[in-house]
């Protein structure tokens, strides 16, 4: 399939880079109207697992809307009831009965954020508004999501519509408990990280000992620790949750991104029994679109290809790989201050543009995601698809370092 139109008009932006037009994919690559292949070393924006062309996700979704049309969200149907048990019964952790659906990340984890309050006003606390983020950290373009986290370049403009969310260091346990007291522990309803540092930070990863001073803070004075888990979640970092890499215990988990695989949007948020059973009696607002019946079909097949070819274990396996090849192939690259990561979730620190580096790359290509914020000015990160070959590993980190050293 080739298409010869002007791809520049579908920019919003005027003068935003031009990017190829994709046409279709399969495996671990992008095919562009022009004939050519992309290695897809992102997974798009961190959100493909199963890899692209998997014509059975399609059927799915046909299937759910020539069945039916929309069904308003607090209403059950079939794929709202088999995804909300396929989560329940073999995805989640222990006691996390109650599952919220959205439509992608920003919606989770703007949901988790009323979640927090909503949980503190009904249990009598209503001085209880402050959600406390990381620096750095990115948790979505909502307005809401935007002030809970810590990134300087998705912030800047908008400061004076965000609200005065406290923040604490990614890496700083004492500062932790220090915030939490400066602050009040009466006035803050929740605490939100992502359990390894997706786009801000570039796989940024606390001590254990960081995870249980916030775990045992937010336990003791009763504030809604919320991981995000957008970019972490369904076998990113090689384990179902990245949290469970850490001592880390949440009432709230946020998912989005490798729930639909990348083939439609679709969120979830999930809490614990005791979270949801205080808001018995007062409700929680849907989306439009929570629920939709096409985007749950799609979503349990994408959960049966993962546990079906388990891809979840590949990803770790491969993931080792992956870590072991950066090493060699970027050792005594004078651009590269670090590597770091899990499983097929890689952020690779840099001292030149990562923007100059991301479009090295793509005209080689090979498509990387460019990140970092505050105290990570450059970085890439490297997240294939868990369907990713040795081979294609190989041609991966080749190409990085080929694009690497054009940039200098």
């Amino acid at each position: 399939m080739t298409d010869t139109r002007d791809p520049s008009r579908y920019a919003f932006v005027p003068g935003a880079p031009t990017y190829p037009t994709i046409v279709g994919g399969h495996g671990s690559f992008l095919h562009t109207a022009d004939g050519g292949r992309i290695l897809d070393g992102a997974a798009g924006a961190i959100v493909g697992n199963i890899g692209w062309g998997r014509a059975e996700v399609a059927d799915a979704a046909r299937d759910a809307m020539a069945s039916g049309g929309y069904v308003v969200p607090l209403w059950p149907t079939p794929a709202r009831l088999e995804l909300r048990d396929a989560l329940v019964d073999r995805w989640l952790p222990e006691g996390f009965g109650h599952v919220f659906f959205t439509s992608g990340g920003s919606e989770s984890t703007d949901s988790a954020l009323r979640l927090a309050r909503a949980y503190q006003v009904a249990k009598g606390r209503t001085d209880r508004w402050k959600v406390i983020g990381r620096h750095p950290s990115y948790h979505g373009m909502t307005i809401g999501t935007m002030a809970a986290a810590s990134h300087t370049g998705r912030q800047a403009g908008y400061e004076p519509l965000l609200l005065p969310f406290p923040k604490v260091p990614w890496d700083d346990p004492e500062q932790v408990l220090k915030v939490i007291e400066q602050e009040d522990p009466a006035t803050i309803a929740g605490f939100i990280a992502e359990p390894i540092t997706g786009a801000a930070g570039a796989c940024l990863t606390a001590s254990d000992e960081y995870w249980r001073v916030v775990s045992h803070a937010c336990k003791e004075h009763d504030i809604l620790l919320i991981a995000d888990e957008v970019m972490t979640g369904y076998g990113r970092t090689g384990t179902v949750w990245g949290h469970q890499q850490f001592p880390m215990t949440p009432d709230v988990i946020v998912g989005g991104k490798g729930l639909g695989g990348g083939y439609v949007p679709m969120g979830a948020v999930a809490a614990t029994d005791e979270v949801a059973e205080a808001l018995r009696g007062s409700g929680f607002m849907y989306f439009t679109f929570t629920g939709n019946d096409a985007a749950c079909a799609a979503s349990l097949k994408v959960l049966e290809i993962l546990e079906r070819e388990q891809l979840i274990e590949r990803c770790r396996v491969m993931g080792e790989l992956l870590g072991v090849r950066l090493r060699e192939a970027l050792d005594g690259q004078s651009a590269v201050r670090d590597i770091r990561g899990r499983g097929l979730f890689y952020g690779i620190e840099i001292d030149v543009s990562r923007d100059a580096v991301v479009m090295a790359a793509l005209e080689r290509g090979l498509w990387v995601y460019p990140a970092g914020s505050g105290p990570v000015a450059n970085a890439i990160m490297v997240a294939p698809p868990f369907v990713i070959t040795e081979a294609e590993i190989d041609q991966l980190v080749g190409t990085l370092r080929e694009s690497l050293d054009a940039v200098g």
